[in-house]
């Protein structure tokens, strides 16, 4: 009996162990066969480890080369706190070189982890120093950090990169791809511990760097024109502003300026507003530099000439509105050109009355209203203007003298470089077009907006805004020697709910009879606030600098031109037109000194010009050198 159940037992034991040993066999085989290459990449993760190589960011350069936003060397130091054995010690030692409390470090380097960066883009000489003390655990990879030569210099336009080297806003932002390149990696075979394990797998590959953009702007232009609004902005109060430098020709921006401004190398407590692009994203209601629509309406469709007189008195009713001049005056007969010239409101309304609503919606259609300029900034608006079939009666009057309807700064720009150019309008640019890292040029292409008036018209309009600057509104944008065209604005402000401030401004060109460069300058809330009296010298100094740099040659022997004079205490004849308008001047505040920070702006260095020229298509083209001067792509 005991023999039979001492053999049950063991027979009892022997299917076990065989059930057991058949289990294991089958998941052996399951694992082997099935999950091999699973468990093979498990087991190799464990021991590999990425680590990403950034890519060195393409420069930003003006239209001859100069820097205005680089890539310079830099470290990042990093750590395997599984390797090093005296968190504190180390930690000490550390700190003072990576700039961050020991406290901080020590933490990093307690964390069970095998890899933790310690600093990022430290400056070389103290990543050398790290390197020197041979910290066990410690290591140091290359790395770039972003540069801008000119501190503050174009900063709302080239915009700044975030802590991980990102393009965030302006340029940086829109051209990421061009200018971010892309990462390389390094991926090695480490122990537990985060040691390499000799003849383990390494392997690396390269990062390849950005491609460097080559931009329309003129470092030395938009120096001049950051120095004149800056100084503007303060003398006035303003709130901000921003002033625009074109060539009429080709569309290309030659500044950008806004303020308030910010450094984009020092992005502490930096504000939104001090941020923005304010000449493509904020829009206003123009003022009287939008009478130049109407002007041109009229004379295209052949209602008007030059000598045309119109009855015009202080004030005009338009349905349940009345319009009022800048400054009353008695009943008086005036020529076309003098309306246009003096600012007249109740004149450019009588001449939008012969236009019509139809054609005037038509005209503002077509020098831009409503349309964006395409530069590919984000946050570009394209600003407002009511369609056609919600006009009320009042809406054509209004919108003829530039309020009702609004624009950025950068689109009124557009409309004066239309008249500028014969009647034909060009599409603003900005990018001029980029050097890949082969040092292959490609070039931006041109964007043409038609011909929107006639070769007549446009010059028309032209001798009208010549005399607008002569002896009407914009006297004090004459510049000696130059015969210089333009118009002044001063357009009450919409706000939620209503209006409050205004807006000054003054757009035009010159030489006059052959525009080369079309500047804008607009001021936000500027105390006074006409714009022939705070925006027209900040174009005066602009454009000097322009002409000088340009090296636009004078129209005449400066020594032959006199220069007319303003009469003391003869206000403007030009308005926004309203009865707010007459009360604000009665009460116009003295200019007020802003407390606003002074921008950090490098000024350019007086580096002698290179001579520029425009490759022909099909020609050969020098290959320019990477991290130098990209060549000349650009007049």
């Amino acid at each position: 009996m005991a023999d039979r159940t001492t053999r049950r037992r063991a027979a009892i034991l022997l299917a076990v162990m065989l059930a057991g040993l058949l289990g294991l066999s089958l998941r052996l085989g399951y694992v082997q066969a099935v999950r091999a290459d699973e468990y093979t990449d498990f087991a190799r993760q464990q021991r590999l480890r990425t680590v990403v190589l950034p890519a060195m960011r393409g420069a930003i350069y003006d239209r001859h080369g100069q820097e205005l936003a680089m890539s310079v060397a830099a470290r990042t130091v990093y750590a395997n706190p599984r390797q090093v054995s005296d968190p504190e010690g180390t930690g000490r030692v550390l700190a003072p070189l990576v700039g961050q409390d020991v406290r901080e470090v020590v933490d990093k380097l307690r964390q069970d982890r095998g890899f933790v960066y310690l600093a990022r883009r430290l400056d070389v000489d103290a990543a050398e120093r790290i390197e020197r003390l041979g910290l066990t655990g410690i290591g140091i990879l290359d790395e770039s950090r972003r540069s801008y030569p000119g501190g503050a210099l174009a900063a709302n336009v080239l915009g700044f990169v975030g802590g991980d080297g990102q393009g965030l806003s302006g340029l940086e932002s829109t051209h990421e791809k061009l200018l971010g390149g892309r990462p390389g990696s390094r991926v090695l075979e480490q122990d537990p511990l985060g040691r390499r394990i000799p003849q383990g797998v390494f392997v690396e590959k390269p990062p390849s760097p950005g491609s460097d953009v080559l931009l329309t702007l003129d470092r030395d232009i938009q120096y001049a024109a950051e120095k004149a609004l800056g100084k503007a902005v303060q003398d006035t109060g303003a709130k901000g502003g921003s002033v625009i430098v074109m060539d009429p020709r080709s569309g290309e921006i030659l500044a950008m300026a806004n303020a308030p401004t910010f450094d984009p190398g020092d992005l502490e407590d930096i504000k939104p507003a001090e941020r923005r692009n304010r000449a493509v994203t904020d829009v206003y209601e123009p003022g009287s530099v939008g009478k130049i629509v109407t002007a041109s309406a009229a004379l295209e469709e052949g209602l008007v000439d030059e000598a045309t007189p119109f009855g015009v008195g202080s004030t005009i009713r338009i349905a349940d509105r009345v319009y009022h001049e800048a400054k009353a005056h008695a009943p008086a007969n005036m020529r076309f050109d003098e309306i246009i010239a003096q600012s007249s409101n109740v004149g450019t309304i009588k001449v939008a009355q012969k236009v019509g609503p139809e054609k005037m919606a038509e005209y503002m259609s077509r020098f831009g209203y409503g349309r964006s300029t395409q530069l590919g900034f984000p946050g570009e608006s394209s600003g407002i203007m009511p369609p056609r079939e919600k006009w009320s009666r009042a809406s054509m009057p209004t919108m003829s003298m530039g309020q009702g309807v609004s624009a950025t700064a950068v689109q009124m720009t557009r409309m004066f470089a239309t008249i500028a150019n014969d009647g034909v309008s060009v599409e603003p640019k900005l990018v001029a077009g980029w050097v890949d890292p082969k040092g292959r040029p490609h070039y931006a292409p041109q964007r043409g907006g038609g011909r929107v008036v006639s070769s007549t018209t446009a010059a028309t309009v032209r001798r009208i805004l010549a005399k607008a600057v002569e002896d009407g509104t914009g006297t004090r944008a004459q510049i000696p020697g130059y015969d210089v065209a333009g118009k002044t604005g001063t357009a009450q402000k919409a706000v939620r709910g209503g209006y409050r401030g205004f807006m000054a401004s003054f757009i035009g060109f010159l030489p006059a009879s052959q525009p080369r460069v079309v500047v804008s300058v607009v001021l936000d809330e500027p105390a006074p606030y006409y714009g022939g009296i705070v925006s027209a010298p900040v174009f005066k100094e602009v454009a000097e600098a322009a002409v000088r740099i340009m090296r636009i040659p004078p129209t005449e022997d400066p020594a032959d031109v006199p220069r007319p004079k303003v009469k003391p205490g003869v206000a403007e004849a030009e308005g926004p037109g309203t009865a707010a308008s007459r009360a604000a001047a009665a009460t116009a505040k003295k200019p007020v000194v802003a407390k606003s920070k002074p921008s950090r702006i490098s000024r350019p260095s007086a580096t002698p010009r290179r001579p520029v020229a425009t490759p022909r298509r099909g020609a050969a083209t020098p290959a320019p050198q990477r991290r130098g001067a990209p060549g000349a792509m650009l007049r």
